[in-house]
């Protein structure tokens, strides 16, 4: 296999886009395994107390991600998702006006690989989520391992990430005065086995909870 570098005219634009995706792909890919590593690297280091408090603060925060989770508006809303919107590109067509009043199930599919369409639609704001439905937050539903990865658990929920097991999502579901937007991957994780160029297979067979879900929740 030959490897073909880009030409040395290519647009400056189309280099940020690039460089965004990979910081993407490597959080996704790698920054969990360095935060562990780092987690336990520092407790042999004169820096141990670093991880001594981190380990306080996980114990008292260890409910957090069911509950909500701590999103920061202002991660999710830099220039670097614009980056990666234009990259691919990535664009979110409105269809239906959502009463903010109210909570809400939203699925999507394919998963793919690694959720590109949902994270930049969902958990970032660069193809106008907020704008085109005012007053609800998307809260998009990631597999609870990862949680238990110190330092990046916290990374992932300031960006709207939330375990996907029905307690973290009925939370939302059941906040009074609406607001939340639960954003689940109908096929699940295992539908990332099929994810190729032109295939759209959704796996549905044992994956109805998030019907059950909102049958609950109204």
């Amino acid at each position: 296999m030959n490897i073909q570098f880009a030409p040395t005219d290519l647009p400056l634009s189309r280099r940020l886009q690039t460089a965004s995706v990979l910081q993407w792909v490597f959080s996704f890919l790698g920054l969990a395994p360095s935060c562990i590593v780092l987690f336990f690297v520092l407790m042999f280091t004169r820096f141990w107390l670093i991880s001594v408090l981190y380990a306080c603060w996980w114990f008292v925060d260890w409910e957090t991600p069911s509950k909500g989770g701590n999103r920061v508006h202002f991660l999710s809303n830099l220039r670097v998702w614009d980056y990666m919107r234009d990259y691919f590109p990535v664009k979110l067509v409105k269809t239906a006006d959502l009463d903010p009043r109210q909570n809400y199930i939203l699925g999507f599919h394919p998963h793919g690989i690694l959720v590109a369409g949902a994270f930049t639609n969902f958990c970032t704001y660069a193809t106008g989520f907020r704008k085109l439905f005012p007053g609800l937050d998307s809260f998009l539903l990631m597999l609870p391992l990862w949680f238990r990865a110190p330092f990046f658990r916290d990374y992932i929920m300031m960006a709207g990430l939330i375990p996907s097991d029905k307690e973290s999502a009925s939370y939302l579901l059941r906040r009074q005065g609406g607001g939340n937007a639960v954003v689940i991957a109908v096929g699940g994780a295992p539908e990332a086995l099929d994810a190729r160029p032109g295939a759209f297979t959704i796996l549905l067979a044992n994956k109805k909870g998030f019907v059950k879900l909102a049958m609950e929740h109204g």
